[in-house]
């Protein structure tokens, strides 16, 4: 959807008026806007980021209350407000707002990383190193979701790669495209990275009170906001500065900074509490206070992003469609916060997030394959062993390269931002080493549980079948640090490890690119030669392909009966001594102390169809 907000200031008084297609409104203050763009969470809201002791908003200390309004929501309540991680990247006016933001507490909760890229030089390496996708844009029209903008023949789009400027929409989704990529980089968390990572890019030409204003020059500024669900939103602001004001009228250099921070801020804002209109009309106009201050709002979708989802719908059953339809391999589905009850206890609904190579997995993740009819506490204490054996996996696998002579060049392979220590002292790389240990300390393996959509010899699951299995997810307790349930439209496991091979990234210490997490009983079916014509050579060679590929299992035992009556834990151990020792190194088996199954999901149907 192409979404338009124009925003004139002005001081005469205007009656309200209502165009009867709904598609213009004019208010007292001159404002025209798109009212689709103002979408709210609740009419009840009030809008309080305004001291009632200062009428000037391009204040410091209204600067201040603005990114504190960003950070801790309106009345200090965000319980229902988007959790957003940020990198922000300013080219010329605007740096106040990330000071302002750092200087606030609770900025960690938001704030990853600001730039400021003054130099012509900083700004082309920054974009450059951090590129995050092509920013030729698809339009978000709403008639026509198809519809391109062709930056060398729109003019009005400001986005003509031929003649680049620095101050313009094209160079203001370049920073923030770039930061958005740097805000994935520094988020280890798959949760965060496909629903909460936003990158802010700013560049502006300010004049201000100046003997270069006389000559009628306007102070512009291009301010914009990525997200991987949500595309591109520009905000494109000129600052009234012409020679019919008066000197003494006109904002310094300083002002005109303060008004583009304090924009930069409000932009952050809206983007994560999706303000009421009338909220929204009078924090902008607040900020531009002056008559022919003008704002235009553009939404974009960003070319290339056919894996991202419709906004209108983002249900589970529509990322089953898409699987059905085969419009995608891979649909992630996430859990996203809908709601806070009066005890503070968020709630949670699953919403279709990205497909394919849209999705921004981590690296090294867990899959736990199953069909989830239902979800169960048994899946989610495998999942937790898992994480508990893949994290002591990872430690052993980092001491032994901290040992090896290969330390060094694993330490920059897993990180490319050391590149520029190849010649690093070894004092230097045991600091290193020591920093990214304590970074890395609480990061948690990825879990995603994967649900195959289609079957090797049935019908697809329905829709509606999908989304009622997935919605158990968010009711059940003890869930993994970072989680998500891909859905994909492969039944086998040979077709799982081709399709995942293509998305996931190898860990750094190992070519491991995914684990997958499995009960004894299809472990065993695994290495059963049956189901590779009779042919043990040829069970093994698919192993070995598989292992080329970074697959890893991790099994999880249970309890059986014996002949005699009596209950043996198995976990598989025998069978795996069958096999080659360089085959048996892709299995880790669980102990019983690590885990035990005693539960199916068979008798968990009975009980839900007895009630």
């Amino acid at each position: 959807m192409i979404a338009f907000s124009t925003i004139r200031s002005s001081a005469s008084s205007l009656s309200t008026k209502r165009i009867l297609d709904n598609t213009i409104i004019y208010n007292r203050r001159g404002i025209i806007y798109h009212p689709s763009r103002i979408v709210g969470r609740s009419s009840t809201k009030s809008f309080s980021v305004m001291s009632s002791a200062s009428d000037d908003i391009n204040s410091p200390s209204q600067t201040q209350q603005l990114a504190t309004r960003l950070i801790r929501g309106n009345n200090n309540n965000n319980n229902n407000a988007s959790p957003i991680k940020t990198c922000i990247a300013i080219a010329g006016g605007g740096s106040t707002a990330s000071s302002a933001i750092a200087s606030t507490s609770g900025a960690s909760s938001l704030l990853l990383e600001s730039i400021v890229t003054y130099d012509r030089r900083s700004f082309a390496e920054f974009v450059t190193n951090n590129q995050c996708c092509d920013v030729v844009f698809n339009s978000c029209d709403s008639q026509d979701n198809d519809e391109i903008i062709d930056p060398t023949t729109d003019t009005g789009s400001d986005i003509n790669p031929s003649n680049f400027s620095f101050c313009s929409t094209q160079a203001a989704v370049l920073l923030s495209q770039a930061a958005l990529s740097r805000s994935i980089q520094l988020s280890p968390r798959f949760q965060d990275r496909a629903l909460h990572c936003v990158g802010v890019g700013c560049a502006s030409a300010l004049v201000g009170n100046t003997e270069r204003s006389d000559g009628g020059k306007i102070s512009t500024a291009y301010i914009a906001l990525s997200a991987l669900r949500k595309g591109t939103t520009v905000w494109k602001v000129k600052l009234e500065n012409s020679k019919a004001i008066k000197s003494t009228d006109k904002r310094s250099r300083g002002e005109e900074e303060m008004v583009i921070s304090n924009l930069v801020l409000a932009s952050m804002i809206q983007y994560r509490e999706e303000l009421e209109k009338d909220d929204y009309d009078s924090m902008i106009q607040q900020i531009l206070d002056k008559d022919g201050d003008e704002l235009t709002v553009r939404s974009y979708k960003v070319n290339g992003s056919d894996g991202r989802i419709s906004a209108q719908d983002c249900s589970p059953a529509s990322g089953a469609s898409r699987i059905i339809q085969g419009d995608a391999n891979i649909v992630s589905i996430l859990p996203v916060l809908q709601t806070t009850n009066d005890d503070c206890s968020p709630q949670y609904h699953m919403e279709t997030a990205l497909a394919d190579n849209q999705n921004p997995f981590p690296n090294d993740v867990i899959i736990v394959p199953g069909s989830y009819n239902p979800p169960h506490h048994g899946h989610i204490g495998l999942a937790n062993a898992a994480v508990k054996a893949l994290q002591q996996i990872r430690r052993s696998e980092e001491k032994e390269c901290n040992e090896s002579s290969l330390s060094y060049s694993m330490l920059r392979s897993r990180y490319s931002s050391l590149e520029s220590f190849s010649t690093t002292s070894s004092t230097s790389s045991l600091a290193l080493k020591s920093i990214w240990n304590k970074v890395d300390r609480y990061t948690y393996p990825t879990v995603l549980f994967e649900m195959s959509v289609t079957n090797a010899d049935k019908p697809p699951l329905d829709p509606s079948e999908v989304e009622r299995r997935v919605g158990f997810f968010p009711t059940l307790s003890d869930m993994p640090n970072d989680w998500g349930v891909i859905l994909t439209n492969a039944p086998l496991f040979s077709q799982k490890t081709c399709l995942l091979e293509e998305v996931l990234n190898c860990s750094p210490f190992s070519n491991r690119r995914m684990t997958f997490v499995l009960g004894t009983d299809t472990f065993v079916r695994i290495i059963n030669p049956k189901y590779y014509n009779n042919s043990v050579e040829k069970m093994i060679d698919a192993l070995v392909e598989m292992k080329e590929k970074g697959v890893h299992f991790i099994v999880g035992g249970r309890l059986e009966q014996t002949a005699s009556g009596s209950k043996k834990f198995i976990n598989g151990e025998e069978e795996v001594k069958s096999l080659p020792m360089h085959v048996q190194e892709m299995f880790t088996l669980l102990t019983e102390e690590e885990f035990r199954l005693d539960v199916s999901s068979t008798e968990i149907r009975k009980q839900m169809d007895e009630r």
